[in-house]
């Protein structure tokens, strides 16, 4: 067994995003385009002998016990294979807390594919996926990555062409959104009007990176700009800045992201905008969730 495992867990973006309706178990129906991002946590990974889950992480709003998302991930997975050894967990975030970006659901992908991998327990991926459900929606996408169309509430999901290496800037006004509340305020009256995703899709097959960003969408904008102008604002600060092909908000926010012309373009529009934000970097698309150093 290798003493310890380290690895890369990727940030998401939704380049679209529509709520269809809701379900008789209270979640929603979903279509999302989902795409993986440069941007990642590193999780490591060291087995102990006890049959333990230690978690540290260096963020101070992540907590380090039973409500982490990646402790929950290794209970999981222990008591599904019945292993009477444990697992420590450390998590190095770059990935904004609360803030649309599936941080905590990529951290908890992380963990159930690295203790598959460093315990040998010889689990498939449609496996991991099944048992990342029942963590949260945006689990199973973090399992497999690179770009797919996601139903369900999220978790059917059906690949797509990633984009190769396409610029983007994220920022983030500091405010930490739960994406609950937003479901809670959802009206779906003021959302019915969503466009199809269908030609987004095309754009991405093939590979016209202006074209998706001149089609993305997300209906969660609409309650989210409602109760937090200053995330509205800022979209349409990223979506002027010079290079921009456009602008969205990713997920339940608060983070927003521009696909950008080039590299260029995004580290000037960043050097402009960071001194006013509490996150801003640039990135960009990755056709993988998951990786290892």
């Amino acid at each position: 067994m290798a003493k310890s495992l380290l690895i890369h867990a990727h940030a998401k973006i939704n380049l679209y995003l529509n709520v269809t309706g809701k379900r008789p178990d209270g979640f929603h129906n979903l279509q999302t385009v989902f795409h993986s991002i440069q941007l990642h946590d590193d999780v490591i990974l060291r087995p102990l002998a006890r049959q333990e889950i230690l978690i540290r992480c260096d963020h101070p709003l992540v907590p380090c016990d039973t409500r982490n998302l990646g402790y929950q991930a290794a209970q999981l997975l222990m008591n599904h294979t019945g292993i009477m050894c444990g697992v420590e967990i450390s998590i190095k975030k770059r990935i904004p807390v609360a803030a649309g970006l599936a941080g905590g659901s990529a951290d908890a992908a992380a963990v159930l594919w690295g203790m598959n991998q460093l315990f040998k327990f010889g689990l498939t991926h449609t496996d991991l996926m099944c048992l990342g459900l029942q963590l949260g929606a945006d689990v199973p996408f973090c399992l497999l990555g690179g770009a797919a169309l996601g139903r369900g509430v999220g978790e059917i999901l059906t690949a797509l062409p990633p984009l190769k290496k396409a610029h983007i800037l994220l920022a983030n006004p500091g405010i930490e959104v739960r994406t609950s509340s937003v479901f809670q305020h959802l009206h779906f009256a003021l959302t019915n009007t969503s466009p199809d995703d269908i030609i987004l899709r095309g754009c991405l097959e093939n590979g016209d990176q202006r074209g998706v960003a001149e089609n993305m969408y997300n209906c969660l904008e609409v309650p989210v700009f409602l109760k937090f102008p200053d995330v509205e604002s800022l979209k349409y600060k990223l979506a002027r800045c010079d290079g921009s092909y456009g602008a969205l908000m990713s997920g339940s926010g608060a983070t927003v992201f521009s696909i950008m012309r080039d590299a260029a373009s995004a580290r000037q529009a960043t050097s402009k905008l960071c001194d006013r934000l509490t996150f801003c970097t640039t990135t960009h698309t990755s056709n993988a969730s998951l990786s290892t150093a």
